[in-house]
């Protein structure tokens, strides 16, 4: 039975995966269209190993991406507690077949079937009502499910009460074996015994076709119980081994020609590229710290992991990777020290030589001050200018900003004179729409909760 079960799943999540990359263990199953749903972004191994070896065959693979998950389809006891101990997080899957008849049979009579288009609003409902939800995650839940649809017939069934969907599942099989998934009843119409009811209903259509109907709980949530009463008996387990990314990676800052955000090892690598193929003139200094002089590609990566692990709300500095048509062409950075008492930040930026000249410094320094007055309510933004540097002084003049003093500054050994610029929220008048996706669940990060 277990082994009819692994051969469904693992034949169901190679079709549906768009790469497939064999590894010492299993195989790691990508879909980089949908890079962010975990389940479907993993390297899967079949038997246990190390845990020191499938996490490097995670690291190894998934550079371009935030998190790190290896799915163990046979569960162990041994290799979860070396993940935790690497600080990743395990959650046990208890597989379940069904092999008995319920406790008592449920009323069906609300349960229909219906189409994936009839769940769209339903579906959003339950994924934004998540502390993790939003539209844009939504989205891509809804795209992930189309490839899953892809890959094995899926039908849908749905629980109405006062007139609208109050409960879903999915059965998803290939006429021997089917899998009962994504049960799920909306907040507010819990505790009506809709979830038995689409169970039971998934269960008997099933039936009708597949000889095997199995579906899969949390080992520490509840509605294993009822899964229990409905005729079904752990048979099997498999535990998500995940590390989580740091929450602000979900941070996405947009105007018409870019997009603002963290980016992954191999986007940083790309970035570090990109600075070692000129910023500026070698002859000229046109930064503070002269960090362009000792540069590579480790060095652009080990900076911006150390901002990001240093990030509190006392003290942080966010390093938001510029993406150009889809490739990182620079950096815009923000920061800021006690923000919740000073509400005052300063910004800072470069970007590659090709790139220059075209008004994308103008567009992202606007993006982040959108961020920092509009999203994170700071009073003031202070930039600055070295001698040398008249790009960056034409960018704030644009801005808004007006000099407020000047200080000496020697990055090479020289003295140099740096222009000290202040802008105000009430004088800021941003030139292009800016769109600030999923910041309402980091403001405390940012001490501006």
């Amino acid at each position: 039975m277990i082994d009819r079960i692994h051969a469904f799943r693992a034949a169901l999540q190679n079709a549906a995966a768009e790469q497939r990359v064999p590894t010492t263990h299993g195989v790691g199953l990508f879909a980089p269209s949908v890079r962010e749903v975990y389940d479907m972004n993993y390297v899967r191994a079949e038997q246990p190993a190390p845990a020191a070896e499938l996490i490097a065959d995670a690291e190894r693979l998934m550079e371009d991406y935030f998190h790190k998950r290896v799915i163990l389809e046979r569960a162990d006891a041994r290799t979860a507690t070396d993940f935790r101990a690497h600080g990743w997080t395990v959650v046990p899957h208890l597989i379940m077949a069904h092999t008995r008849e319920p406790d008592r049979r449920a009323d069906t009579s609300m349960v229909r079937e219906v189409s994936f288009a009839d769940l769209a609003d339903a579906r959003r409902e339950v994924t934004v009502g998540e502390p993790w939800g939003d539209d844009e995650i939504s989205s891509l839940l809804d795209e992930a499910k189309r490839r899953i649809m892809g890959a094995v017939p899926t039908r849908f069934f749905a629980a109405f009460a006062e007139g609208e969907i109050a409960a879903y599942c999915e059965v998803r099989g290939d006429g021997e074996v089917s899998q009962i998934e994504d049960v799920n009843t909306l907040t507010r119409f819990r505790g009506r015994g809709l979830g038995r009811a689409i169970v039971q209903r998934a269960v008997d259509e099933a039936r009708a076709t597949s000889d095997l109907v199995y579906l899969e709980a949390l080992a520490d949530d509840w509605p294993r119980e009822l899964y229990a009463k409905l005729g079904f008996d752990v048979v099997g387990e498999r535990h998500f081994n995940t590390l989580f990314p740091h929450p602000l990676t979900r941070l996405r800052v947009r105007t018409p020609r870019l997009e603002l955000r963290l980016g992954t090892d191999t986007e940083l690598r790309e970035l570090g590229r990109v600075a070692l193929a000129g910023i500026h003139d070698p002859a000229v200094m046109p930064f503070e710290f002269p960090w362009t002089d000792d540069l590579s590609e480790e060095t652009v990566l080990d900076y911006h992991r150390t901002r990001l692990q240093e990030f509190s709300a006392d003290d942080w500095e966010l390093g938001l990777v510029v993406f150009y048509r889809g490739r990182p062409v620079g950096i815009q950075s923000v920061r800021a020290e006690r923000f919740a008492e000073t509400k005052r930040v300063t910004t800072g930026s470069w970007l590659g030589r090709g790139w220059q000249g075209q008004g994308l410094g103008t567009e992202m320094r606007a993006a982040v001050l959108q961020l920092a007055f509009g999203g994170l309510a700071a009073k003031v933004a202070v930039s600055g200018a070295v001698a040398g540097n008249p790009p960056s002084l034409g960018v704030s003049r644009k801005l808004g900003y007006g000099v407020v003093g000047s200080h000496t500054v020697s990055p090479r050994g020289e003295p140099l004179e740096h222009t000290d610029l202040e802008l105000r929220r009430e004088h800021f008048r941003p030139p292009v729409p800016v769109e600030l996706v999923a910041l309402a669940p980091l403001l405390p990060l940012f001490g501006a909760a």
